[in-house]
C-alpha cells in the first residue's frame, strides 16, 4: 500500500510538471511565431519591439562577408538588418511556418520562404532559433541557405577550386 501511495503521488506530480511545460511550450511557440507575424506580415514595429527582451540580440548565421556572425541590438537590428532585408526584398516575403520545437527556454521555427528578391525570384529555407526570457525574446539567430543568399540577393558567382 505504502508504495502505492508513492508512486500515485509521483505520477501526480509528473502530470503537473509536464503541463507547465507543455504551457510554456505552446507559450513559446506563440511568442515567436506572433513575432515573425508582426515583422514580415503586419510590419507592427511596435509589436516586435514589445516582444524583446531589453538584452535582445538578433544573428545571421550566414557566412556572407559583412553581413553573416554580426551580433545586431535592438537598435542596431532595427537600424541596419530591418532595412537590409527590405533592400534585398522589396516586394517582401511570405514565410509559411513548415513546424515548431519548443522546450521552455526557446523555440525552433522552421519556415519556407516565397519572395522575388533585387534580382529575380528567391525562394529559400529557414530555421530561425529563439531564446526566450521571462517571456521576451532574447536572442534570434537565423539560419538558411547563404550560398542561395549570396547568388540570388548579392549576384556573387560561384569560382570553380
Amino acid at each position: 500500500m505504502k508504495f502505492t501511495s508513492w508512486f500515485l503521488l509521483a505520477l501526480t506530480l509528473f502530470a503537473c510538471t509536464d503541463n507547465s511545460v507543455l504551457s510554456d511550450r505552446s507559450l513559446n511557440i506563440t511568442l515567436a511565431q506572433k513575432f515573425m507575424d508582426d515583422l514580415f506580415v503586419r510590419g507592427d514595429m511596435s509589436a516586435v519591439r514589445a516582444a524583446m527582451h531589453e538584452d535582445f540580440t538578433f544573428t545571421y548565421m550566414g557566412n556572407i562577408e559583412g553581413v553573416g556572425g554580426i551580433e545586431h541590438t535592438q537598435e542596431s537590428f532595427f537600424n541596419n538588418h530591418v532595412p537590409l532585408v527590405g533592400e534585398l526584398l522589396p516586394e517582401g516575403i511570405v514565410l509559411t511556418t513548415e513546424y515548431a520545437i519548443a522546450d521552455n527556454q526557446g523555440v525552433a521555427l522552421i519556415m519556407v520562404g516565397d519572395s522575388r528578391g533585387i534580382n529575380g525570384e528567391y525562394d529559400n529555407e529557414y530555421v530561425f532559433t529563439f531564446k526566450i526570457n521571462d517571456g521576451l525574446i532574447l536572442s534570434i539567430r537565423e539560419y538558411n541557405s547563404d550560398l542561395l543568399v549570396a547568388t540570388r540577393l548579392y549576384m556573387n558567382k560561384l569560382v570553380e577550386l
